[in-house]
């Protein structure tokens, strides 16, 4: 289950990483970066409200009833990811997003800026598109 969880996180990563927000949402006195940066509080709460958009759009298709055997079992495997970090103690889902906040900072200034989002874009694509991987092999069965 965890495997699949880690896949699913990171094939989350990906599409979350390319779409990080170009700039950050003002959050408050503490929370001011400059517009193309991103703090640890804005990509927590980009992070909750992608998951939750998430949760909706998969529920909303798995709702669909002419859904193919496939693309149900790749949904509810997406689901069930969507739902383990929804139901995650806030705690335990923050120790998670730092760590990977932190992975994506690589200078450890507490800002990825736009050079650290590229970076990691890149490095999540080059992951995702190799010929093994999981979201190739799911695309192939469509």
């Amino acid at each position: 289950m965890y495997a699949i969880l880690r896949h699913a996180f990171a094939a989350a990563l990906l599409v979350a990483a390319g779409s990080l927000p170009a700039e950050a949402a003002p959050n408050g006195a503490a929370d001011t970066a400059p517009a193309d940066t991103i703090n640890f509080t804005q990509y927590r709460d980009w992070r909750m409200h992608f998951i939750e958009e998430r949760q909706i759009q998969i529920s909303a298709e798995l709702a669909v009833k002419d859904l193919n055997a496939q693309r149900r079992t790749a949904l509810e495997r997406q689901k069930a990811y969507y739902d383990f970090f929804a139901a995650m103690p806030a705690a335990e889902r923050d120790r998670l997003f730092r760590a990977r906040f932190d992975e994506i900072d690589t200078n450890h200034d507490g800002i990825i800026d736009h050079d650290e989002r590229a970076a990691w874009h890149e490095k999540q694509r080059a992951f995702y598109d190799r010929p093994n991987s999981y979201r190739r092999q799911t695309a192939s069965e469509r």
